[in-house]
């Protein structure tokens, strides 16, 4: 567990938080995602803007969409912002916000040029960061980030997300290796089907759990409405280290908290959501960029934020004392449903990313693909039994070492990004 903190807390230094910021401020700044205008075009362009429907293995629109948002509107938007006030306090809110709202810009850079040198394959179109650099000659930094996605996929993302799974099939009652086997049975069940039957569960499923917990944590802060004020006043307050949080935690560690568990819940820099948006049948990038904006703000401004401001109003330490307290039992059945569904679009979310992945590296290897949904079954089932606290830290490490290859490719594309974002103005 040290080794894992310890790696973790090398990898979310101050200089990978000043790396992704720097990004984050150059495109946000660039683009005119400062500008109210951008960010209503990327809400109107996402949902109001005609939509097709997949054919062959590509996916509609849509489909491509709910499958990013099932990677990023999981665990890390609910539990993982607890944690968050609890390991840095609720100026680690504040400096999540800043991180994602620099991650809008990032977002789109980072979607939009994988989807404009996205290729055609017989299962439907595939991209992404790898095959942005392949086409650039970077052969062994592609092959890097596909190991990398594929290694996220099965021993990061999974293994975080099957905790909150397993833990809400038992209703809260702990671990046991019944419900590991039974949340990894189902992953396994649905990752079998491929693409389309992922992307199918995560655009009904998802839609619904997210419009539910949003309506439900606006009634906690309306109840709570008299504590509003001071709970924004208490996060910025200790942001800037005004006031002693948690009896003295640094202004660093703050921002490190904040920064680590923004990306890892909106995933702006890592370049894993762009590999969804590239197997849509979409065909402007530019609409696929917008889309990736209002993912993060889907993510970070509506879902973790109303996470973060219903622990903070109301006292508690988890969202499920939220709303037991809240609801009663109604409010702690909902909790460990939406839980569910949440984590298990994340995990078969992370699978699409991986299994994407494997077929880079490997075209034409079916046994690849099977040895790999074996392997997310696994940490699935491995994650169902291990500390939470644990099963976040290696996912950080993990979706760290995946943000390198792809600022690599946003650096050297980064004119080539603004160009087509001028012509689409």
């Amino acid at each position: 567990m040290r080794f894992l903190i310890f790696t973790r807390d090398m990898l979310w230094g101050v200089p990978t938080v000043a790396l992704l910021s720097a990004f984050g401020l150059y495109f946000t700044a660039r683009l005119g995602f400062f500008r109210p205008r951008m960010l209503a075009s990327a809400f109107t362009k996402t949902f109001f803007a005609p939509g097709g429907k997949g054919s062959g293995g590509s996916l509609s629109p849509l489909s491509a969409l709910f499958t990013a948002l099932g990677g990023t509107v999981g665990v890390g938007s609910i539990s993982g912002i607890a944690l968050s006030i609890s390991f840095g306090g609720a100026g680690s809110i504040f400096w999540m916000w800043v991180c994602s709202f620099l991650g809008i810009g990032l977002k789109y850079a980072e979607t939009a040029v994988a989807h404009s040198m996205r290729v055609s394959t017989p299962r439907g179109f595939s991209g992404g960061a790898m095959y942005c650099l392949k086409a650039m000659g970077k052969r062994r930094l592609a092959a890097a980030f596909a190991l990398l996605t594929a290694a996220s996929a099965a021993a990061g993302g999974s293994v975080v997300q099957a905790g909150a799974l397993a833990d809400a099939l038992s209703g809260g009652r702990g671990k046991s290796l019944a419900v590991a086997c039974i949340a990894a049975v189902s992953v396994g069940a649905v990752i079998s089907g491929g693409r389309r039957l992922i992307a199918g569960f995560n655009s009904v499923a998802l839609p619904l759990a997210s419009a539910s917990y949003v309506l439900l944590c606006l009634y906690v802060l309306f109840v709570n409405a008299h504590a509003l004020p001071d709970t924004l006043a208490r996060i910025f307050s200790e942001a800037f280290g005004l006031r002693p949080a948690l009896g003295g935690i640094a202004l660093t560690a703050m921002m490190r908290v904040g920064c680590t568990r923004g990306t890892f819940s909106n995933e702006a820099g890592m370049g894993s959501s762009p590999i969804s948006y590239c197997a849509g049948n979409e065909k402007d990038s530019h609409i696929c960029g917008l889309w990736g904006a209002a993912e993060v703000i889907i993510d970070s401004f509506v879902v973790s934020t109303l996470t973060a401001l219903c622990v903070l109003c109301t006292g508690k330490t988890s969202v499920l004392s939220v709303f037991s307290s809240a609801f009663g039992v109604y409010g702690r059945a909902f909790y460990f449903a939406a839980i569910s569904v949440f984590a298990f679009a994340a995990i078969v979310s992370w699978c699409f990313y991986g299994e994407e992945a494997v077929r880079y590296l490997s075209p034409h290897g079916g046994a690849a693909v099977k040895i790999f949904r074996l392997a997310v079954t696994a940490g699935a089932f491995a994650g169902a039994l291990l500390p939470e606290g644990e099963a976040f830290a290696a996912a950080d490490i993990w979706g760290a070492l995946m943000i390198f290859p792809n600022l690599y490719l946003l650096h050297k594309k980064r004119r080539d990004i603004i160009e087509l974002a001028k012509q689409k103005r």
